[in-house]
């Protein structure tokens, strides 16, 4: 376990030297507003927050086991019977489960979100909401009962894909398990399955749908029939050919799923979508430049409200929706870059700290590089997304627009070796490129460093060596 924490200083090291060279103050600055998410991980213990480590934890660290703590006394207080299983790895709570129901899942991530954006005389108002989900309407035991209050979410696929990273938190031996069933929409999103309260939705778990005897493709077919029939209000024109959703119950993005929503709105092009907030969907066309900006505008306004979701576009194709960026020369390129690097810098972020979890865990010695983003902030306003390659430490890599290499040898505080666009990373030592199982983003599992003769064929190549 020592020489993991040191593995894990290292990380810390090598990270803090990147964002040195990138900038000092400004990269750090810049790093920690990307590193919001939405499943914060916290120390590990079994039942409640705290532990043996839990005074050396970061801040951040420290305020959401504060808020779990809160979360908890609420419950206790408000009476509810049985052992409250506290999972800090995944910022959730586990209620037992009455009269024959499954234990009800509290996810803390956005309630946490909402607290600390409250002003202190509310923050009360939000634990108490807390209450409201465990008093919610429980699941009915037959399929035919619930059928018409199933209804379809979406969300970025890298939350679903962390809650399966660690497994059950009563049950951390099984990775891969989780609790909520769904599958991948357009590479970036995911779909899932919600019973839809009059206050609340209770996620589906895959045990609930094999109780009741039904598929997921079944119930999903089902919940977008319920859909549909709540979505004949027209769109919002915007201007001509871009349009935003005008329903505020949780499910306007869910909307892209059904193409009569998205067709409603006359773009030029393929319909191109973003689904900054659960409440705002926002279609336009991807030969509309003046149509593109102006969703843009209004994504990265919804990104900052709380329960905001993620900045990536999606166009859909012949073949279903696929991740969208316009042509790089387009004015619209920078604002569509920056939404989906900051959202990629969210998912690697989230993904780095479940990483560390797992591995401290697991005893496991491994240098997590982090994805680091800068912004430059002349004319176009350009985001870029960095990560160090060290010589001699075994690494997870993120993919990035620009690989610093550092030799280990030569000590932290040494300048790069080399650095380097992705591309040509790909294109020159690809071979030493290894994508680790299992992981969403992906992540490559280093099996070498360029040779001297390579990093002196990249210094000869104009272009090459001398990115910002």
């Amino acid at each position: 376990m020592d020489r993991n924490r040191n593995m894990v200083r290292g990380t810390r090291l090598w990270n803090g030297m990147l964002l040195g060279i990138l900038g000092g103050g400004l990269a750090l600055a810049l790093w920690y507003a990307s590193a919001r998410y939405e499943l914060p991980a916290t120390p590990s213990t079994a039942a409640a927050p705290g532990g043996e480590d839990a005074g050396n934890a970061d801040p951040e660290r420290q305020e959401a086991d504060a808020f779990a703590r809160l979360a908890l006394e609420t419950l206790r207080a408000a009476g509810i019977q049985g052992e409250l299983h506290y999972d800090p790895e995944r910022f959730l709570i586990q209620v037992p489960g009455t009269d024959g129901q499954q234990p009800l899942t509290l996810f803390l991530a956005n309630f946490h979100a909402e607290y600390r954006a409250a002003p202190p005389e509310r923050r009360s108002e939000v634990l108490q909401r807390l209450l409201v989900l465990h008093e919610a309407p429980k699941v009915p035991a037959a399929y035919a009962a619930v059928r018409p209050e199933l209804l379809p979410v979406l969300r970025p696929r890298s939350y679903f894909e962390l809650l399966g990273l660690l497994g059950t938190g009563q049950d951390a031996a099984q990775p891969g398990t989780t609790p909520v069933t769904w599958r991948p929409l357009g590479e970036v999103m995911a779909v899932a399955l919600v019973h839809d309260g009059p206050e609340t939705m209770r996620y589906i778990d895959p045990e609930q749908l094999t109780r009741w005897g039904v598929s997921f493709d079944t119930a999903h077919a089902d919940a977008l029939e319920n859909l549909r029939r709540r979505s004949s209000e027209p769109l919002e024109m915007l201007a001509p050919g871009t349009c935003a959703s005008t329903w505020e119950d949780n499910y306007a993005t869910s909307r892209l799923l059904l193409d009569e929503v998205v067709r409603r709105c006359p773009v030029r092009g393929e319909p191109v979508v973003l689904l900054p907030h659960r409440d705002l969907l926002l279609i336009t066309g991807s030969k509309d430049e003046q149509g593109l900006i102006l969703a843009a505008e209004r994504a990265e306004q919804a990104l900052a409200a709380p329960r905001a979701q993620d900045g990536r576009a999606l166009r859909l194709t012949s073949s279903g929706w696929v991740p969208f960026l316009p042509e790089r020369g387009s004015r619209a390129w920078p604002a569509f870059h920056r939404l989906a690097t900051s959202s990629l810098a969210r998912d690697y972020s989230d993904q780095q700290e479940r990483l560390h979890q797992l591995h401290e865990r697991q005893g496991v010695d491994i240098f997590i590089a982090g994805f680091v983003t800068v912004e430059d902030e002349g004319e176009h306003e350009q985001i870029r997304s960095h990560a160090v390659w060290v010589k001699g430490i075994d690494t997870l890599l993120p993919q990035v627009d620009v690989v610093f290499f550092m030799d280990s040898e030569l000590g932290p505080e040494a300048p790069p070796v080399g650095v380097v666009t992705w591309d040509v990373v790909v294109r020159d030592v690809g071979h030493l490129l290894v994508p680790e199982p299992g992981l969403y983003p992906v992540r490559y599992r280093l099996k070498g460093f360029p040779s001297e003769e390579q990093l002196a064929r990249w210094r000869k190549q104009p272009g090459v060596m001398d990115v910002p």
